[in-house]
């Protein structure tokens, strides 16, 4: 007749732990350790999600994410840009400190240049960080980006923001 059915059933997480711990189930792989939060994950390019938000008007807030992978975004840009007037504006840059000078906030802003020849560049007041980040992103796009926060008619309507859906993005490269 057939043989007999040697297969173990499935034990729970809680099962196999505990055979585990009793020197069963050895062969086993251990689950993946997970961060505690945010701030104890590695940067890591693989786990990383990138999202942008556009703007609910032409020369609106538009806006880039980096997220851990428990939806804790690391790092953020807001900006505004008018193809009228071509000028843009750095509203808002933040990354995380432990997942600084790893290129996260540069790649955003070249993001933001993306489409943006020959437009004027200005940021709002800028914190110790930017204050040197700023001139080695001059120094490596060729723009810059003085403190003077200018805005243009186009830029000051204050339009509602949308409810659409961020939309995943590809990371881009280094």
């Amino acid at each position: 007749m057939g043989s007999a059915n040697t297969a173990q059933p499935r034990r729970s997480w809680w099962g196999r732990l505990a055979d585990a711990l009793h020197g069963r189930d050895a062969a086993a792989p251990a689950p993946p350790a997970v961060p505690f939060n945010s701030l104890e994950w590695k940067v890591d390019p693989d786990t990383e999600d990138w999202s942008y938000l556009p703007p609910s008007s032409p020369a609106g807030l538009q806006e880039i994410r980096v997220c851990a992978p428990d939806g804790y975004d690391f790092a953020r840009l807001v900006w505004q840009s008018c193809v009228v007037c071509r000028l843009g504006l750095i509203a808002k840059i933040r990354v995380t400190e432990s997942w600084q000078r790893h290129g996260y906030g540069s790649r955003m802003v070249r993001l933001a240049l993306r489409d943006c020849d020959g437009y004027r560049w200005t940021t709002t007041p800028q914190s110790e960080d930017a204050r040197a980040f700023f001139p080695v992103l001059t120094a490596a796009t060729g723009v810059a980006f003085p403190r003077d926060s200018e805005m243009c008619e186009h830029m000051r309507r204050r339009e509602p923001r949308h409810d659409w859906s961020e939309q995943r993005i590809d990371p881009p490269s280094g």
